[in-house]
This record gives C-alpha cells, structure tokens and sequence, in this order.
C-alpha cells in the first residue's frame, strides 16, 4: 500500500506536470512585423540572427511635389534569452520641388548609423495576456528628414512595446510609444545646434487569414516638440491605414502598410485641418525581413 508521503509526492509531480503544460500552451504573439509599424514583443530565441531592410516613405506637402524615402539596412541578433542586439546603416532618397518653404532637392545620400538594444521584461503567462519589452536605439545622422538638407544630428530613441492575444491563433493586439529627443544642425544654418524631440504612439491589430498571410489595420499618433522634453508642441499627425504580413518562405517575410494623414495641427497654421508643415500627407512602410538559422 502507498504511504501519504507517497502519495503527497505523486500529487506534487501531477500537478508540476499540469503547471508545466498550462504553461507551454500560452497563446503567444508571432515574433514577425505583423502589425505594419507597430513592433511586437518578441525578440527570438537565443542565438537567432536575422536581416532586414526597411524603407519607410513620405509623400505630399501642401503644394508643389514632395517625396522622401529612408531606408534602413539592420543586422539583428538574439543574445540571450529575452536580449536582442541589432546594428544599422541608413540612406535617405528626397525629391522637393516648388514646396512652399522648402529648398528644392533632388538627393540620395549615405545617413548615418544606429544601434539598438531591447530586452523584454514581461513575459505572457496564465492568467496574464500581455507581454512588455523596452528598447533603446541611439542613433547619428547627416541629412535632416523633413527638408533633405545636409545636417548632422544626434538623437535616442525610448521605446515601449507591448503586445497581447485576442483570439488565439488568429486575431492579435500590439502597442508602441516611444520618445526621440534629438541635437542637430539647423539645416539653413549650420554653425547652430537646435534640440527638439518627437513622440510616437501606435496601436494595431492583426487577424491570421492564413498560416502565410495577416491583414489587420493601425492608427499612429505623432508629434513633434522644439524642445528636448516634449513641452512645446509644434504640431501633431494622426495617421491610420491597412496593413498587411506576408510569410514568403520559412525564412523570408514581407510586410507593408500605406496611411494617409486623417487629422492634424500645425502650431504655424493652426485653422487647417492636417499638419503639412511638419508631417506629411501620407507614409508608408516596406519591410522585408531574412532569418538565419
């Protein structure tokens, strides 16, 4: 006959074992741009490695013709577990022609470096559907972003992730704020350092149509300050559109989304509905992201 300390001792390793299983099965957040701009929690599991290049665009002022482009070139490595490291170059393309206020350029340059560090600090478990990760990525530059004129700047990004299952294994949830203070070169002139800083706040969500495909839609609040803390507000954007994940191959993905600007203020032109002085009519967004194994 088994003694109650054996039996004690059976019902431990039951329910350790139950514990265990409740625990694999946790619906989780794909690790992939599922979300368009929105970044998930995810970072890859320890050892991982993969490539992506990025090209976010810009379209439209208030008259002439404006088109910009940055695109990023990242190496990006799974350190240890919930650590990711990642490495980047950029290059910036501007057309600006008979823009009011504006220099016209015609310019694609070389723009600079970027690394970046994000560690996540919540984990999803029962009971418990969001996941949290926060990331840093300092970042030096040579061309300023609005009027494509050279200008050598500094800035930091601050960046929350968070994330969560709706409906497990089809409809999904994510969330971004980040803050950049930036120190750069007024492009007009110079010999001066102007600080200023910007905000990003994103929400999205994501619905699995298939193993290979999720279509979803996201709404991105931006804002931008002429000062380092975001104090004195110089304009804000809201930005909402489709977006779309394409599992290519077992390694390879795509994902891209297009958002017009829906609503905006312009400190400088505050009885106009959109921001065209400081935000642009519509952005858009092109990834395409290689795993190594």
């Amino acid at each position: 006959m088994p003694t109650v300390a054996t039996a004690r001792l059976a019902c431990i390793v039951v329910f350790a074992a139950l514990g265990c299983e409740a625990a694999a099965t946790v619906p989780e957040v794909p690790g992939d741009d599922i979300f368009g701009f929105t970044t998930p929690t995810d970072v890859g599991n320890p050892g991982e490695t993969g490539f992506a290049n990025e090209n976010d665009g810009r379209v439209g002022k208030r008259g002439g013709a404006y088109r910009a482009l940055n695109t990023k070139y990242e190496l990006g490595h799974t350190a240890a577990p919930d650590w990711w490291v990642g490495a980047s170059l950029y290059a910036s393309h501007h057309h600006v022609r008979d823009v009011p206020g504006f220099a016209d350029v015609n310019r694609t340059a070389f723009d600079g470096l970027s690394f970046e560090i994000e560690h996540r600090i919540v984990k999803r478990a029962p009971g418990n559907p969001f996941a949290i990760a926060v990331s840093l990525e300092p970042r030096w530059g040579q061309i300023d972003s609005v009027s494509g004129l050279p200008a050598q700047f500094i800035d930091a990004a601050f960046k929350l992730f968070v994330d969560a299952v709706v409906v497990p294994d089809k409809l999904f949830w994510g969330f971004n704020a980040i803050w950049t203070p930036q120190r750069a070169e007024d492009p007009v002139d110079r010999s001066r350092w102007l600080s200023s800083s910007g905000i990003l706040v994103s929400t999205a969500m994501a619905y699995q149509w298939s193993p290979k495909f999720f279509l979803g839609a996201e709404v991105r609040y931006l804002g931008s300050f002429s000062t380092i803390l975001p104090t004195q507000e110089v304009g804000h954007a809201l930005y909402a559109g489709p977006t779309l994940w394409w599992k290519i191959t077992d390694t390879v993905a795509f994902n891209t989304t297009f958002q017009p600007q829906v609503a905006g203020r312009s400190i400088d032109n505050p009885q106009r509905r959109l921001d065209l002085d400081n935000f642009e009519k519509a952005q858009f967004r092109a990834k395409l992201t290689v795993a190594f194994q």
